[in-house]
Formats: structure tokens, C-alpha cells, sequence
């Protein structure tokens, strides 16, 4: 039986440009581009375990909007990866990196040349279609 593994994913978008993040070196799927975010954990919404995630991993604090698709699904040799995004706005600064080894804002552009982990890339690209309006 294949594990299932629910995620969430933040689309964080300022001024244009998309928050996205690198996996570190050396992790399962390293050096790849992804959304902030993390493992939903049992009995946790989608919404409480971005808001955690997001502080755990770069000491931020941030607002959850409403969701951007609920299921994107891609299947590893460890398990299926499904993937709920959700708008979101930092409310306060990055203070941290411990899963990544870099950070950066893009826009519609840019974003679509970066190496995406599989599962986040039909949300990448649904993001993209739809646009990346200022303070989503």
C-alpha cells in the first residue's frame, strides 16, 4: 500500500513575485524549488499546519487566506504527496532557514525556470495562469 503523505503549501505573493523556496542539498528531493510549507500533522487543518510550518521553518509569522486548489498529488518511490495551497501573507520577517538553503521572490517568469519538486509544479503553473496579482 502506498503511503499517503498531506501537505500544504503557501502561495505567498508581494508585490507581483511569488515566495518560493529551495530544498537543502542532501534532503529527499534536494536543490529543487518548492512553496513554503510542510507536513500536515493528525488532527491539524491545512491552515494551522501552514501557519506552523511556515514559523518552524523561517521564523515567520503569517496570515492563511483562502485556498488557492486543494489536491495536487504526485507518487514517489516513498509515497503519494498530496498538496493543498493556500494563500497566504507574511506579517512579519524571515528570520530563519532550516529545511532550505535559499529563498527568493519571482515573478510569472522566473518562476517558470527554477527546478519545481514534482507535486508543487501544476500548482506553479495554475498560480501562473491565474497571475500573480500584488497582495493576493
Amino acid at each position: 500500500m502506498n503511503k499517503i503523505i498531506k501537505v500544504v503549501g503557501a502561495a505567498i505573493i508581494q508585490d507581483g513575485k511569488l515566495f518560493v523556496a529551495k530544498r537543502s542539498t542532501g534532503r529527499s528531493l534536494g536543490d529543487l524549488w518548492e512553496f513554503a510549507g510542510g507536513k500536515i500533522e493528525k488532527n491539524e487543518t491545512g491552515p494551522e499546519a501552514l501557519k506552523r510550518e511556515i514559523f518552524e521553518e523561517f521564523g515567520a509569522e503569517c496570515e492563511v487566506a483562502e485556498e488557492f486548489k486543494s489536491v495536487y498529488e504526485h507518487s514517489y518511490d516513498f509515497g503519494t504527496v498530496v498538496l493543498e495551497v493556500f494563500y497566504a501573507k507574511l506579517t512579519s520577517p524571515i528570520t530563519k532557514m532550516i529545511e532550505h538553503d535559499e529563498t527568493r521572490w519571482v515573478d510569472e517568469i522566473e518562476v517558470q525556470e527554477l527546478a519545481w519538486v514534482p507535486t508543487d509544479i501544476p500548482a506553479m503553473q495554475d498560480l501562473v495562469k491565474k497571475g500573480f496579482k500584488a497582495d493576493e
